[in-house]
Parts: structure tokens; C-alpha cells; sequence
């Protein structure tokens, strides 16, 4: 039960009342807000044909649930990168949580009002991508799932692409760090974005198209597992062995290996291994630290063990790729 709820038509007046911070550019707004009752801000680029980049970030006190509604038909890819899940109901969803680490495409022709909840002490983090019909119409008659879905925007029908969501994966966390990190400017940080827009959306229909669940899980193992792969994230610099894993997040190892196969579509190690070459290659274009240094953050015993990998991985060897 959330213990504070307010419409999102009244955050004007109530931000009015605390610190807010809003810098606006062309294509470009960053906004900042702090009041009684938490945290939240959103970076928001428009790149071109109508696309709309939305970063957002919300850290409360105290219970919240917010309601709100468009004012126009929307499609978008929504991604809750958060270590918990977000309360979100609407007329579209079976379920009215939002899972951890998961995405979806999204057309909602009703404007209709939803809910959402945040619980307190928890920093939430989402990434979406507003975008205009005809950059997903140009692949009609591709795949079924995309002929359903176009099939009911072209009914003014609210849809969602896939029910479940889809996890987001390693790679598809790496092209989302990839647009928020990005330090190109002008023409070439436009085309930049925009292909890893079409990038984003690929991934997306590539997890969506091999999607087949063959273990049944429980909400409580689904959760379980979701941990799992959020302790991988941020222990990257000294990693939990299987077992050390199935018994911080509560079920046993064979569970662990089979179930995170299902939900992240790779081993525990393989996704180990793809976070470290991620954040290698943002170590080795964004920084000047020296190559010992990088694989002693990334957790290796050594430097020829981490060029070992990342050539296997990647294709080439560190020094190479940073040149």
C-alpha cells in the first residue's frame, strides 16, 4: 500500500515548492526537482524524425504513487533498469509490476490514466524511447509479433509487443549505457543515436524472437534469479562463484544455472564475462587508464588473462581496440 499519492498534474505546483533545477536547450532538456518527499529528474534529447530519448531517475522517502495520463497517442520502448520492480497499472499489462532489468515496445491509442508506485529508499532508474510509427511500420511483414502489433496500431488498438516483457540483456544494457554515456556532439552524436535506436529495437525483437521457456518458474525464483544477475553487475570486480550466488539470493545452483539460461538467455559466467567486456571497451575509449589497472577493476588475476578474454570476445586485443 503506498502511503503518499498525488497526481502528476499537481508536480508543478509541488516542485514549485521545493529545489528544482531545468536547463534547456534545442533538442535538450534536463530537469532536476527536490522536495519533501524525494528525488527525481529527467534528461530528455529529441533526436530526429521524432524520436525522443527520456532518462529518468526517482529516489523517494516515502511511498509514492503517482497517476497521470497522456495527452496524445504514444509509442515507446520502455525499460525499467532499476534492482526492483515498479508498480504500474494500466489497461495494457496482465501484471501490474514492471520487472527489474526488463523492457518493452508499448502503443497506447487511449490516453488512458495509470498508476504508478515507487517504494521508499529505492533509486530507480528508466530508460524510453518515444518514436513515431513510421520508424517500425517500414517492417511490416517481417515477423508475426510485429505484424500483430503494427496490426492493432493501425486500429488505434493500445497494445504491448510482448507479454512477458523482455529481459534485458547484456547487450542490450550495453547499447542503452552506449546513448547514456555518450559524449559525441553535433552531427556526429545525432547519427550515433539514431543507429543505436535501430540497435536498441533489433536486440529487443532478436530476445522477443528467441524467447522459448522450457523451465517453470515461480514469481519467487523469477526474483531470485533477477538478483542474481544484479549481484553479477555490481561485483564485477570480484565475482561470486555459482555456489556463493544460489545461496546469497536463496535457491540452490542447479536452479540458479537453469533458471538464469531462461530469464537472461546465457550462463551466469557468459553474462559475468559480456558486463566485464562492456565496461571494458567503455574503460578503454572513455579513459586513459593503463590496461593493468582495467583488469584489475574487471576482476582478472592478471593482464594476459584479461586480454585473453577480451580478444576472444571482442575480436582483437585491448591495445588494438583503444587505438
Amino acid at each position: 500500500m503506498m502511503d503518499y499519492k498525488l497526481d502528476v498534474g499537481d508536480l508543478a505546483e509541488m516542485y514549485a515548492l521545493g529545489k528544482s533545477e531545468i536547463t534547456v536547450s534545442k533538442d535538450r532538456a534536463d530537469k532536476f526537482f527536490h522536495f519533501s518527499k524525494g528525488k527525481v529528474s529527467f534528461k530528455e534529447e529529441r533526436l530526429r524524425n521524432e524520436v525522443i530519448m527520456v532518462q529518468g531517475a526517482y529516489h523517494f522517502n516515502d511511498n509514492i504513487e503517482l497517476t497521470g495520463s497522456g495527452d496524445a497517442p504514444l509509442l515507446e520502448m520502455q525499460f525499467n533498469l532499476s534492482p526492483s520492480s515498479i508498480f504500474y497499472e494500466n489497461k495494457l499489462s496482465k501484471s501490474p509490476f514492471v520487472a527489474p532489468m526488463s523492457g518493452n515496445i508499448m502503443f497506447d491509442a487511449e490516453n488512458g490514466k495509470a498508476k504508478i508506485g515507487f517504494k521508499k529508499d529505492i533509486a530507480y532508474h528508466t530508460f524510453d524511447l518515444h518514436l513515431p510509427t513510421p520508424l517500425l511500420l517500414q517492417y511490416e511483414g517481417e515477423c508475426k509479433e510485429m505484424d500483430h502489433f503494427l496490426d492493432a496500431i493501425d486500429k488505434g488498438k493500445s497494445r504491448l509487443l510482448s507479454d512477458p516483457p523482455i529481459r534485458v540483456s547484456p547487450k542490450i544494457l550495453s547499447v542503452i549505457d552506449d546513448m547514456r554515456q555518450c559524449h559525441y556532439t553535433g552531427i556526429t552524436r545525432r547519427i550515433y543515436l539514431e543507429a543505436k535506436v535501430y540497435e536498441l529495437i533489433a536486440l529487443s525483437f532478436n530476445k522477443l524472437n528467441n524467447a522459448h521457456e522450457t523451465l517453470t518458474l515461480s514469481s519467487y525464483d523469477k526474483e531470485r534469479i533477477l538478483l542474481a544477475g544484479q549481484l553479477i553487475r555490481e561485483n564485477v570486480g570480484r565475482p561470486h562463484t555459482i555456489q556463493e550466488l544460489g545461496n546469497l539470493v536463496g535457491i540452490n545452483r542447479n536452479k540458479l544455472k537453469q533458471g538464469f539460461k531462461v530469464i537472461f538467455d546465457t550462463t551466469p559466467f557468459a553474462y559475468l564475462q559480456e558486463i566485464r567486456m562492456n565496461q571494458a571497451k567503455q574503460y578503454l575509449l572513455d579513459t586513459d587508464l593503463p590496461l593493468q589497472e582495467i583488469s584489475m577493476l574487471l576482476g582478472y588475476n592478471n593482464l594476459s588473462n584479461f586480454s585473453a578474454a577480451f580478444k576472444r570476445i571482442v575480436g582483437h586485443p585491448p591495445t588494438k581496440f583503444r587505438k
